[in-house]
């Protein structure tokens, strides 16, 4: 194999693969990496990556719901506990791991803030917390009365913390109760979140900062209207101030 060049690896990769077989920009990828593995670790024989580059795929755009379908979706949330969880992850902008490992101390209500551990690359954050997802988690303490070791917020019947799967099918059952599309999934509440974000001129930084991207590209996705220097205000107070319920 060290004898192939890698002009002929390239006419593997673009013309066979993706001419003739007509493969996806994702499974030409795979193949490149599996040839890169086989070069540079079973072969120590590292090959030039530059001339066989990863393929740029067309990047789709998150799913984002509008305003009358959060209303039907969170009414459709007939578990308090849950829909306090979700209309947290839209306030603000948390992804489905870090919802599930909030724990009680992380509450900063003095400065209106969750801190998020945990976060994707172990990074660790702070985001905005709406005033009304504080008056929730304040009714769901006394409702559920949540006691754990280690301080989790949410938790399962037996006690334990709320795992993500145990989360994603209370979201399908909330779908199909609301009767929104099924291409819409628990991730769809932060993607509304960031871009509502920037649809309110929120500067793009602080957005990045909020939602935890360890890079300006990722956040450029939510990029729909120029940005205005103004004060964060998270879109489910704004949602709730709008008079929708």
């Amino acid at each position: 194999m060290k004898q192939v060049s890698t002009k002929e690896l390239r006419d593997f990769l673009l013309k066979y693969l993706k001419e003739e077989k007509k493969l996806s920009t994702r499974s030409i990828n795979y193949y490149n990496s599996v040839i890169r593995f086989i070069y540079d670790v079973v072969l120590d024989y590292p090959i030039n990556q530059k001339q066989i580059p990863m393929l740029k795929g067309k990047r789709r755009l998150p799913k984002i719901l509008s305003d009358e379908e959060l209303d039907v979706f969170f009414n459709a949330c007939e578990n308090y506990e849950y829909k306090t969880i979700f209309m947290l992850i839209y306030g603000s902008g948390l992804r489905i791991s870090e919802a599930t490992n909030l724990r009680i101390e992380d509450v900063d209500s003095k400065n209106m803030r969750l801190f998020v551990r945990n976060g994707k690359g172990e990074r660790e954050r702070y985001t905005v917390l709406p005033k009304a997802s504080l008056e929730m988690l304040r009714e769901y303490y006394q409702m559920y009365k949540p006691k754990h070791p280690e301080g989790y917020m949410f938790l399962n019947e037996d006690g334990n913390p709320l795992t993500v799967e145990r989360l994603r099918v209370f979201f399908r059952r909330y779908r199909r109760k609301a009767r929104i599309s099924e291409d819409f999934i628990v991730h769809s509440l932060r993607h509304s979140f960031a871009t509502k974000l920037v649809e309110e001129g929120v500067p793009l930084v602080q957005v990045k900062e909020l939602l935890g991207h360890s890079c300006i590209r990722s956040t450029m996705t939510y990029v729909h209207v120029a940005n205005n220097n103004q004060k964060v205000k998270s879109p489910l107070d704004i949602f709730i101030e709008g008079g929708t319920k």
